[in-house]
């Protein structure tokens, strides 16, 4: 380990590109320190390489930090964890807490980069999107790399946050995203919202005829109107053709809402080709719709809602569904479909509506398994009519979790209690 003293100050170096990773370690830097000490002692040399990964290295000796991202993204979760290797804790929005030792210290040489490639916190309630400039902030800073708002076009929805909400703040949202790299996710239960259910079923009529006429090019023109009114994101959720659908059940059902959801991804494709569009399988559709091939701009939502969390995802009582979602996936990767995305309920009030529970070993066994049957993004979803006014520690764990599945939960929870508790930090 190499000790550092920063009492006598420090300076940043970097390219201005990187800006934002510098900001955040003068700030860290200074919270460690009880002030702003900069201009000389210690040198942090920040190095984005030329790559678009988040991986990130260090070299330390005790007069110098060299820091080299694999791309800007790795060179802000470079800072972070550096951060969060001299005790640096982001318990919740809006704190920032120093645990561990006095002295700071460092091993000689690391690498780290994460095990999945899409972390994602859904912020899916009035309050949090309210707040959500200090959610962005706060993932960023916990290495999460994506934002979902999930959101309804109804005026008090419940499970979701407004729709005009979003759209009347979302400016400084998107740019404090950006400036972080992060990813946007948009949407929700929208399509029965944008259409009325009659028109929706008798789209879905002329796609299984094989005839697509007026209800098709109605769905295409309103879906193609809200895709152009949300150039900020990067995927877009249309969901609602689960339940339009109406041809039997099982594979059939699924098949029905893969044609309506392909249709959708075509007038996506048409506003923005860079953008995908999730296919929702949930409840009634996580059956594999062998028949009929996704879109290449359309990407798998699994969302195992009826899930037990008394077990991990792969094992148990969950076996069943396991398998559903590895046949999900490989038929969405046989079709040259975007990367598949997971819908969890890991922070939600409304699917634990006798209080949330502590999910972190839960999620130390899901993540990995996630991971290694090709799912991209894990999400989590929080929502619960106000119930995250008071401090939670799942999405804390999942952040770290998410990075590192490998890191002991019950370690992580003392840590996450000794943060909101202690006196000694750093607010």
């Amino acid at each position: 380990m190499v000790e550092l003293d920063v009492s006598g100050g420090w300076r940043v170096s970097g390219a201005p590109e990187a800006a934002v990773a510098a900001a955040e370690l003068e700030q860290g830097l200074a919270a460690l320190a009880g002030g702003s000490r900069r201009g000389g002692g210690v040198v942090f040399e920040l190095v984005e390489g030329g790559g678009t990964g988040e991986g990130f290295r260090w070299e330390a000796t005790p007069a110098a930090i060299r820091l080299e991202g694999a791309g800007p993204r790795g060179l802000l979760c470079g800072v972070f964890g550096l951060l969060a290797a001299l005790g640096v804790r982001w318990p919740w929005p809006g704190r920032a807490v120093r645990i561990g030792a006095q002295a700071l210290a460092l091993p000689e040489t690391l690498e780290e980069e994460p095990v999945l490639p899409g972390r994602c916190l859904v912020l899916g309630e009035r309050a949090l999107l309210e707040a959500a400039e200090d959610w962005i902030v706060w993932a960023a800073r916990n290495r999460l790399n994506t934002i979902f708002v999930h959101v309804s076009t109804r005026r008090a929805p419940f499970g979701a946050a407004p729709e005009a909400l979003w759209q009347q703040r979302r400016e400084r949202p998107v740019a404090l995203a950006r400036e972080r790299g992060m990813a946007i996710e948009h949407g929700g239960h929208l399509l029965p919202e944008l259409l009325p259910a009659e028109a929706l079923a008798r789209a879905a009529d002329e796609l299984r005829a094989g005839t697509p006429a007026g209800a098709v090019q109605a769905l295409q023109a309103a879906v193609s109107a809200h895709a152009r009114a949300h150039p900020e994101a990067d995927v877009l959720h249309l969901w609602g053709a689960d339940s339009v659908a109406g041809a039997g059940t099982g594979r059939a059902r699924s098949e029905e809402a893969l044609r309506l959801t392909n249709a959708v991804a075509a007038a996506v494709e048409r506003v923005d080709p860079g953008a995908a569009l999730a296919s929702l399988a949930y409840h009634d559709t996580v059956a594999v719709p062998v028949a009929v091939r996704p879109r290449r701009n359309v990407c798998l939502l699994w969302a195992p809602r009826e899930r037990s969390y008394d077990h991990r995802a792969d094992g148990g009582p969950n076996a069943g569904l396991w398998e559903l979602f590895q046949r999900q996936v490989a038929h969405h990767g046989a079709a040259g479909a975007r990367p598949p995305r997971v819908f969890e309920y890991y922070v939600d009030a409304i699917r634990f509506a006798g209080g949330v529970p502590e999910l972190g070993a839960v999620m130390a066994a899901d993540l990995p398994a996630y991971a290694a049957a090709g799912a991209h993004t894990v999400q989590a979803l929080m929502t619960g009519a106000g119930a995250w006014r008071a401090p939670h520690p799942n999405p804390w764990l999942f952040g770290r979790l998410a990075w590192n599945p490998r890191e002991d939960p019950e370690a992580l929870l003392r840590e996450w209690r000794a943060a909101l508790g202690g006196r000694d930090g750093c607010r």
